[in-house]
């Protein structure tokens, strides 16, 4: 079965390198630039994969296999004066299930704002909330099943403030075929669309009007051995009955020793590196620090990505 699935991945890259279309426009793209220097650094395809410092962001029945609870900070320094920034807490709930709170705060700042005539008028910034609230329960000893409640925020620098808010939901089933080997398949944003109303800026003209996430279909899987670990997932975007966008991520983790970890990956082309490092604060191994070195695509610049995780 794994080399089934293997050989499905690999078509799959195929045709997302021939049918990519792209997504840049669509609405929710702060929560497409991904979650912990683990998981980026590794490419980011985690569908299949629990993430101590983020367990529900990729998919939300990793939550059922949790063991112990975890809160993470995480700081994205990012090119082109953008930022993400994210905490996150989660925790078993005895004997089967598991829930995990997240929020993430997503920006740009220093933008240049100039009038009709090309006139300086200030410098502006816009920024974007997502609060995850995700539940997780196992039905057996190797399937587990979840979901996210998300709500968003966008403010925009018009006029004064245009502000939306939303909602949407994440599903998600985890498979533990084996010991080394599992499978994973997640929904995001179903029904996810920021309301926008523009009736007090544009008067006469304005409208009630939605933005509508692109929903996410991931397939992914993590083979396993005692040294490495080889991580990797396929989506495809659909907005409106229509695929907009295919994206293949892979990447692995080299385990030296017990306490270092070495990681590299390619999400849709684009490589990341990074290194993560356990080590004992309040117990025996109960702390991480990660970092991944982003290379980004063209004309996008270098990023680094920090992420602090401590269980207990």
């Amino acid at each position: 079965m794994k080399n089934i699935f293997l050989i499905i991945i690999v078509l799959f890259l195929n045709n997302s390198i021939v049918e990519c279309k792209g997504i840049g426009g669509h609405s929710g793209s702060f929560l497409r630039l991904g979650s912990t220097a683990y998981s980026m650094s590794a490419g980011g395809g985690f569908t299949a994969v629990m993430d101590p410092g983020f367990p529900g962001y990729h998919n939300p029945a990793s939550l059922g296999f949790l063991t112990n609870r975890s809160g993470s900070v995480l700081n994205h320094l990012l090119s082109l004066d953008r930022y993400l920034v994210s905490a996150s807490f989660s925790t078993p709930l005895q004997p089967t299930a598991g829930i995990g709170i997240g929020i993430i705060n997503a920006g740009v700042n220093n933008i240049d704002g100039r009038d009709a005539s090309g006139a300086p008028t200030g410098s502006f910034s816009t920024n974007e909330y997502g609060i995850l609230v995700g539940f997780s329960n196992r039905v057996s000893d190797k399937i587990s099943l979840g979901i996210n409640i998300k709500v968003f925020f966008q403010n925009l620098p018009f006029d004064g403030n245009l502000n939306s808010r939303g909602t949407g939901i994440d599903a998600g089933i985890l498979f533990k075929q084996s010991k080394n080997f599992d499978l994973g398949l997640s929904i995001k944003n179903i029904n996810a669309s920021y309301t926008w109303n523009t009736s007090n800026i544009l008067l006469e003209n304005g409208s009630t009007y939605e933005d509508i996430f692109p929903m996410e279909i991931s397939l992914g899987f993590v083979s396993r051995s005692n040294q490495y670990d080889i991580i990797g997932d396929y989506t495809f975007f659909r907005s409106i009955n229509s695929i907009n966008s295919n994206r293949i991520r892979i990447g692995g983790e080299f385990k030296p020793t017990n306490k270092i970890f070495l990681r590299a990956g390619i999400n849709d082309l684009s490589p990341a590196v990074g290194i993560g490092l356990e080590y004992s604060l309040l117990k025996k191994d109960d702390a991480n620090i990660d970092y991944a070195f982003l290379l980004g695509s063209v004309g996008e610049g270098i990023s680094h990505i920090f992420t602090y995780t401590l269980n207990f």
